[in-house]
């Protein structure tokens, strides 16, 4: 983890941390959500169980600038094991499915943090995978910290899970520190990246690297060049899979004080689409995936309102590298408003307020 941090970021984000959670119910039992979905040749579940929470959020750090989904967690360690044992029962052994299965595993935090996910939790899902002989692929996620030190836990679970491939995602976010620090509180380095995934590779597991579009304090400008970057150097570092994640703003967050003083906003979907086909014009064998959450919404990455449907569908065709229309002004109009964003100086960008484009204060041709 990185030595030191900013302190002036430290102390903002613990306190809105710390305001909202006293605010809000603890998520002890909260109902666990699951879905199937199918892709290509499996049939893929995901399953998102209450944890403790992240380690980082809960910590005197006050967490990320952008990440809430410690709302959601079981903060009393009040984890429903039974509960959890009966849903994934439910999903994984009494269905009788007609292809092999992927199971996603989500909690708020890290999966190999034996504070945020216990090892009785643990051992629990791996015998339900095991006893139900379906599951062919686990996918977890985790900070880079704790795979360096939860080695003899993950090779365990590597013999454990022997017919079992395992994909952990890794929160990148952005290959440069001082973003990392300044913007995102991350209290991780590209180093510690680098260190992960190459210990991963190393055993046979498969890498998926997270990559974020528009930290706080990057203009729409900065974020793409960021998220390129980054994409760039996880590309060349060997990840396995892109997950290209744009912002959406949620509660308890530096990133949600920003926007409700309307000081920052969201992506707009000319970004994300932009990220996506310069990055399959330079990796053209890459594999990417991008679901934007909350997308077309105020919150999510969005355009004008008319056209965000659309621009979704095309950001799909081009996670699966369809072809493209050649001339997105045809698409809407607000494209080009989106161009002239993008080719502003940054100094005009401040005098004109330029950020404030979409459904606030529209660019007119």
């Amino acid at each position: 983890m990185l030595n030191k941090t900013n302190p002036l970021l430290t102390r903002k984000i613990k306190g809105i941390r710390q305001d909202y959670l006293t605010h809000i119910s603890d998520k002890s039992h909260a109902k666990i959500w699951s879905s199937v979905s199918e892709k290509e040749n499996l049939l893929i579940i995901t399953v998102l169980i209450p944890s403790r929470g992240c380690s980082w959020a809960l910590s005197e750090s006050g967490g990320c600038s952008v990440c809430g989904y410690v709302n959601d967690s079981s903060r009393e360690n009040k984890i429903p094991i039974k509960l959890i044992k009966e849903e994934l029962t439910r999903v994984i052994i009494d269905v009788e499915y007609t292809k092999p299965l992927e199971l996603q595993i989500f909690n708020s935090g890290s999966f190999f943090d034996k504070d945020d996910v216990p090892e009785e939790l643990r051992d629990l899902l791996i015998d339900l995978i095991t006893q139900s002989g379906k599951v062919i692929k686990l996918s977890v996620e985790c900070r880079p910290e704790y795979i360096l030190k939860e080695k003899k836990v993950i090779e365990k679970l590597l013999k454990q899970l022997s017919n079992v491939s395992l994909e952990i995602g890794l929160g990148l976010e952005s290959s440069n520190n001082a973003i990392l620090q300044d913007c995102w509180n991350k209290g991780t380095t590209l180093e510690n990246f680098k260190s992960s995934l190459e210990y991963l590779h190393s055993i046979g597991i498969t890498v998926k690297s997270y990559v974020f579009i528009k930290p706080p304090f990057l203009n729409e400008q900065e974020a793409l060049r960021d998220a390129i970057k980054t994409i760039i150097d996880a590309q060349h570092l060997g990840s396995d899979v892109i997950s290209i994640n744009p912002c959406n703003v949620q509660n308890g967050t530096l990133i949600y004080e920003l926007f409700r003083k309307n000081e920052y906003q969201s992506p707009w979907l000319w970004t994300v689409l932009q990220v996506i086909k310069m990055s399959n014009e330079l990796f053209p064998n890459s594999t990417i995936i991008c679901d934007p959450t909350a997308g077309g919404k105020e919150r999510g990455a969005h355009n004008c309102g008319k056209c965000d449907k659309l621009v979704l569908k095309l950001i799909e065709k081009a996670v699966q590298k369809e072809k493209l229309p050649e001339n997105f002004s045809k698409i809407c109009s607000c494209y080009s408003n989106w161009k002239i964003l993008m080719n502003t100086p940054w100094e005009t960008f401040r005098i004109h307020n330029l950020s404030k484009l979409r459904r606030l204060n529209p660019l007119r041709e």
